[in-house]
């Protein structure tokens, strides 16, 4: 496996299963020391132990993104754990379903703070170790909900995840010039454990053949690949853009 990312550290947030998962595995592979963190102790520790078997390096971290007061004090503790952060991932966040008429506000306030909040303040944390640095690559996933709405999402997840797009672009123009880029990964219709129970994957209308040029719905390897990328100094004169991982579902431009 190529090393192209040997002698970086990557953080990537919610990494302990699914889409945040095969983005740790994937930066781990190509030479990366990972940090996998989660909410969940057991996810996180269980895929940092089986990277080390496989002879990468790997330490897990217990990190509760919405968490905002202790945002600075768990990035810096992050840090210590190999000396510094080259790549963070926001990737960590909640799907949610709802008819607009019946979004409370206890339904709203979750998205926005899981979804669009945490990554705000997160990556705040982070852009001040990458600042000294001098380098950074943050990479911010969103959803195609985000740029289209969804029709088996609820306006709530929509609308956080738009937000999402708006901060990799406003972090990309604070991070220029300290030598940090900011991009924003949107995936379609990708297969998860989180996916199950929308519409899509199950409805007859929407199957990949019929709705999808590529004829296939997703994986968190396709979004994973689109990560490494972005990760890479193989994007070195990319910032404040977005990758659309989507099959062609929606072509944005």
């Amino acid at each position: 496996m190529s090393k192209l990312l040997e002698g970086k550290v990557a953080v990537v947030t919610g990494s302990g299963r699914g889409i945040g998962e095969a983005i740790v595995r994937t930066l781990a592979e190509y030479g990366a020391k990972v940090v996998v963190t989660d909410i969940v102790e057991e996810t996180c520790r269980k895929v940092a132990e089986d990277l080390n078997s496989k002879g990468f390096e790997a330490k897990s971290y217990i990190l509760n993104v919405a968490d905002f007061e202790n945002a600075k004090k768990n990035v810096a503790a992050i840090k210590e754990l190999f000396g510094r952060i080259d790549i963070w991932v926001n990737n960590a966040g909640i799907t949610a379903v709802a008819p607009v008429e019946e979004i409370t506000i206890e339904h709203w306030d979750k998205c926005q703070n899981i979804d669009l909040k945490s990554v705000f303040f997160m990556t705040q944390a982070v852009f001040g170790i990458m600042k000294e640095q001098k380098y950074g690559k943050l990479v911010h996933i969103s959803s195609m909900a985000g740029e289209r709405a969804g029709r088996s999402s609820s306006a709530a997840y929509s609308s956080a995840k738009a937000g999402v797009i708006n901060l990799g672009k406003a972090f990309a123009l604070a991070g220029g010039k300290y030598n940090i880029t900011s991009n924003t990964v949107c995936p379609g219709r990708t297969v998860t454990e989180m996916a199950k129970g929308l519409s899509w994957l199950t409805d007859p209308k929407d199957a990949p053949e019929k709705t999808i040029p590529l004829c296939r719905f997703g994986t968190p390897q396709d979004i994973a690949n689109a990560v490494l990328f972005l990760a890479s100094d193989l994007s070195s004169y990319v910032t404040g853009d977005t990758l659309e991982v989507n099959g062609g579902l929606y072509m944005a431009r």
